[in-house]
């Protein structure tokens, strides 16, 4: 029987908190750059002055905008910089507990043990590789991956606005994949179409 909606969304939010937890321990336990605690602190003023600016003068100039996106653009993609190696931990652990431990344990996430479900092959057995693609569309790898690409390949404003058009298409590509799941009658969503996957409930 496939599962319903509410029980893949339980599961994906009790993996998502687990996933948040695991990354957040390691970010106690990691030092951390006084660089990075520096530009926070750059780009936290630089968003207060510019918000104190409008509120007192009730707009800006066309050139004052800019000298603003600019600034923070620049500032941003340096904190981004500086934080880096979090990234490559943050994909590791992705990978390791969606495509290599879910691979590892039958198709099951701690979240979708809890909820009874697992991942299925509609025929045949799941692979590794079917795990990485799904990986990929909904537990956003793949925009990390180009994310830490663009971060060393562009720079400054274009690196920020590349980062926002990644996140609007990842944003639209989870909400397809939802909206899948609520309207089809076999429940699939868009990664279980296109690794010919479902999400079936365990006996």
């Amino acid at each position: 029987m496939k599962a319903n909606f509410g029980k893949r969304f339980t599961s994906y939010v009790i993996d998502f908190v687990i996933v948040m937890l695991f990354l957040n321990v390691l970010g106690l336990i990691l030092p951390t750059s006084k660089n990075i605690e520096k530009l926070s602190e750059e780009l936290n003023k630089i968003s207060t002055n510019y918000t104190e600016k409008i509120q007192k003068d009730g707009n800006i100039s066309v050139e004052e905008m800019e000298s603003y996106l600019n600034e923070s653009a620049s500032l941003s993609y340096r904190i981004d910089k500086e934080n880096f190696i979090y990234t490559i931990i943050g994909i590791t652990v992705y990978i390791l507990y969606y495509v290599v431990f879910q691979y590892k344990n039958g198709g099951q996430t701690l979240g979708k043990k809890l909820m009874r479900i697992k991942v299925s092959k509609d025929d045949g057995e799941v692979t590794i590789n079917d795990f990485i693609f799904r990986s990929f569309i909904i537990n956003s790898v793949l925009y990390n991956m180009i994310a830490l690409i663009l971060l060393f390949t562009t720079k400054d404003l274009t690196y920020i606005y590349s980062i926002g058009v990644l996140g609007f298409i990842q944003f639209a590509v989870m909400l397809t994949s939802t909206l899948m799941i609520v309207i089809r009658k076999d429940k699939k969503a868009l990664q279980d179409v296109i690794t010919k996957t479902s999400v079936v409930e365990v006996a």
